[in-house]
């Protein structure tokens, strides 16, 4: 169900002190006040409902909740604003009252239906003020992706897409750092020396060890990877154990430094990429520090750009500045930054990159370090030169760690990198295998079983890389083919979404501005390839595209891109609520523009329920023409310092109202609305009867006192009708009461007696009933010359039964 509103009351927030009752019941409201009578009052309160904030009242030295609070209210009542909807389950009342001395806010209805519809409505475009009508156009290219994304829902698809790039890049950096290709070389040496062939496949190393087993006569055939641990078992020895496990060590500790050794210029590769990138950061890192000024520096910008800040000052800093010049140099900072940013990903990716390799060689080391073997004292030269080794590598670590915004140098390549003298504990690791083997050679069945034994572990060392890099390979196929798949999808999603965006926007656009030179508004995404860099806003200018729209759009144009704009967000976003409040936003505008946007609305929203505010009484009188055929409620805001911002009563309210407080003996404040109530029914009377007054202007015709009329209408009678003259002595009841004396001025403030208003108001009453039927049937119950019988020569109402004679 699209939701509608029924009610809404607000009391004691902003200028409104009494209670503001609109009862709309799913209707539309059009409603005129002047500057300063608190229309806005309405739209804070219903923008704070929402939200729980109010765009024009937010800064540090505003504190919301007392900003919201009428002036006058004292500390123990309680503001609030309640909303009743066309779904009575989220109905609620949101109150602002004082607790233990401290203003504290609260809803009155907590279900999960309401938070729902809450938080589904601060998604939803509900309100649209003048001041933020051209809030998009003004924004960067990147902003207004950043706007849309957020509105749309497209930022989280983005974030989406950032992490599977993340993803995509390291395994990329896994297979990179793992070396895949020269750890399974060096294994394959191994398997040379072992078995004297390096072979790759399950059943060729099988096949060898068959070989090299044959005249050893174990009467076992290799062809399963146990079968190899049956040969080895039976070739074991109690003096195997001891002398192969050293050879072993040997061996790993001889493979693991040759890979290293093997790996020196990848590693000094990385790390000299990833130094330059950091003496160019370091060299000019106030660039870099800039960017993390960007958001500090959009927040100033939307705040002068949204009108928050007016002050000819620096938001910020507070000190005096020029606005314009300073949104200027924010704008050219901005661009700045975004170089910046630039180059700050470039040193990103080349840190990630080093510090992948070194951390995948600090490992193997510490692996290395590990055997057990590594700390029998025969081993202590290896162990020390293998300790050194891990320094120069924790060093490399070190050198990338350093922050770059330090003001630290870093080590020069040169001064890292690792050199023959690093490994030189090799030479005597070999020297020690050697010896080992020569010791072994004249027991070929413990040399037999080292050989198998070693080129078992190289076999499957060997399988285990090429499995890892297999998987990883086709994780990043994979990867890549989903990555590049979701970019053109979101890429084609979101061209879709903005072209008929843009078709709804240049609709509204066109249908204000028919016949000139701007033609074909439309959003245009910015970006390279998989890069979305922004959007801007393009048209059609004397058949060329250009852009952007501030060259050469005027004020009012601008404002009515804002306004197409707003309108075609509430079409393309707004899923809960169906209707919008509308806040003296045609100010700007020429006449043409204005009664093309008020057809705009009557004719595309017409299911939509409005809320219009203005103070423009030309305008007003237009709308609401048209509002009166399309059934939409129509008042007048005014304020007074007793009321507040109140809604001008209607005839039938001011009777009802009138009528209760003299039932109840509430006298205070009923002279106006007495005299308000005679001044209807005068003018009604002396419309229908031509009775001529004196000409004023309008506005003071609007105000015509009831002395006035009433001498007019009995000086008409004498002239006209001896029948209605019959009627004078009403009149004269009426205008030699004291109380019509006291109600001969506007804004009364005189005090009555109950009695003395009683006999008035019926006096009134049956004043009213001579010129208006009292049949119920009568469906003109007015007394008119529209209704003359130039027959019998009488003024009557359309039923016939009230009839005077007129001449």
């Amino acid at each position: 169900m699209a939701i509608k509103i029924k009610q809404l009351e607000i009391t004691g927030l902003r200028g409104i002190r009494d209670t503001l009752s609109l009862a709309l019941g799913e209707k539309s409201v059009l409603l005129y006040g002047d500057n300063g009578t608190g229309k806005s009052s309405i739209s804070d309160s219903v923008e704070w409902y929402y939200t729980d904030a109010v765009s024009h009242l937010s800064g540090e030295e505003i504190d919301l909740k007392e900003a919201l609070r009428n002036a006058y209210f004292a500390s123990e009542e309680e503001s609030n604003i309640s909303v009743n909807y066309n779904k009575a389950v989220i109905n609620s009342q949101k109150k602002l009252l004082t607790k233990k001395g401290k203003l504290v806010s609260e809803y009155s209805n907590v279900t999960t239906d309401f938070s729902n519809y809450l938080e589904s409505s601060k998604k939803e475009n509900l309100i649209l003020r003048y001041q933020f009508l051209r809030d998009f156009i003004d924004r960067t290219k990147g902003d207004k992706l950043k706007n849309l994304s957020d509105i749309i829902g497209f930022s989280e698809v983005t974030k989406i897409k950032d992490v599977l790039r993340k993803s995509f890049n390291s395994l990329k950096s896994e297979i990179k750092s793992q070396n895949f290709e020269n750890q399974i070389n060096t294994q394959k040496q191994t398997l040379i020396e072992k078995i004297g062939a390096a072979v790759s496949q399950e059943n060729n190393f099988y096949e060898k060890i068959n070989e090299i087993i044959a005249d050893y006569g174990t009467g076992i055939t290799v062809g399963l990877m146990e079968d190899v641990d049956k040969v080895l078992l039976k070739l074991k020895t109690p003096v195997t154990t001891k002398i192969v496990a050293e050879l072993r060590f040997l061996e790993t500790y001889q493979s693991s430094l040759t890979t290293l050794k093997t790996e020196i210029d990848l590693i000094d590769k990385e790390y000299d990429k990833y130094f330059k990138e950091f003496e160019k950061i370091a060299a000019d890192v106030q660039s870099i520090m800039q960017t993390y000024f960007a958001e500090m520096l959009k927040s100033g910008c939307n705040l002068i750009s949204k009108k928050f800040h007016t002050e000819s000052s620096c938001p910020l800093c507070l000190q005096p500045k020029d606005l314009n010049d300073l949104q200027s140099e924010i704008k050219v900072r901005l661009l700045e930054i975004e170089e910046s940013s630039k180059k700050k990903a470039v040193f990103d990716n080349a840190k990630i990159s080093a510090t992948a390799i070194v951390d995948e060689r600090i490992k193997r080391l510490a692996t290395l370090g590990s055997e057990v073997l590594i700390s029998d004292t025969s081993n202590s030269t290896a162990k020390n030169a293998l300790d050194e080794l891990k320094k120069k590598m924790e060093a490399y670590k070190k050198a990338i760690s350093e922050k770059v915004t330090s003001g630290n140098k870093i080590a020069i390549p040169n001064s890292l990198k690792l050199v023959d003298r690093d490994f030189s504990e090799l030479k005597a690791v070999l020297g020690r295998i050697e010896k080992i083997k020569k010791a072994l050679a004249t027991d070929n069945t413990t040399l037999l079983f080292a050989n198998i034994s070693a080129a078992k572990d190289a076999f499957q060392k060997i399988k285990k890389f090429e499995a890892e890099r297999e998987k990883l390979e086709a994780q990043k196929k994979s990867l890549g083919i989903i990555f590049d798949g979701f970019v053109k999808k979101q890429k084609d999603g979101l061209q879709d979404f903005i072209d008929n965006f843009s078709d709804t926007i240049n609709e509204f656009y066109q249908y204000m501005n028919p016949g000139e030179l701007f033609e074909e508004i439309r959003i245009v995404t910015m970006g390279e390839e998989n890069e979305l860099n922004g959007i801007t806003i393009e048209f059609k200018y004397k058949g060329n595209w250009v852009s952007p729209p501030q060259k050469y759009f005027s004020e009012s144009h601008l404002n009515c891109f804002g306004i197409s704009f707003f309108l075609a967000s509430v079409i393309a976003f707004n899923k809960e609520n169906k209707f919008l409040l509308l806040d003296d936003i045609i100010s700007s505008f020429d006449t043409n523009h204005r009664k093309r946007f008020a057809d705009l609305l009557f004719e595309k929203f017409a299911d939509y329920q409005i809320i219009l505010l203005t103070h423009e009484e030309q305008w007003f009188q237009y709308v609401k023409q048209i509002s009166k055929r399309k059934g939409w409620i129509i008042g007048k805001i005014k304020w007074t310092e007793t009321k507040g911002t109140h809604l001008d009563e209607n005839p039938s309210d001011l009777k009802e109202l009138v009528e209760a407080d003299l039932t109840n003996g509430n006298v205070t404040l009923l002279g106006n609305p007495i005299r308000k109530y005679l001044e209807y029914i005068l003018k009604t009377i002396c419309f229908n009867l031509e009775v001529k007054l004196n000409f004023r202007y309008n506005e003071v015709n609007e105000k015509r006192m009831p002395d006035e009329m009433i001498n007019e209408l009995k000086a008409k009678i004498n002239k006209a009708s001896a029948e209605l003259k019959l009627k004078l002595p009403i009149i004269e009841r009426l205008t030699s009461s004291n109380v019509f004396g006291n109600l001969l001025s506007h804004d009364n403030p005189f005090d009555p007696k109950i009695g003395d208003l009683k006999a008035f108001w019926n006096d009134i009453i049956e004043f009213e009933s001579v010129f208006k039927c009292q049949q119920s049937t009568c469906t003109k119950p007015q007394v008119s010359l529209k209704n003359y019988d130039t027959v019998a020569k009488k003024i009557r109402c359309g039923c016939d039964a009230t009839k005077y004679d007129w001449k």
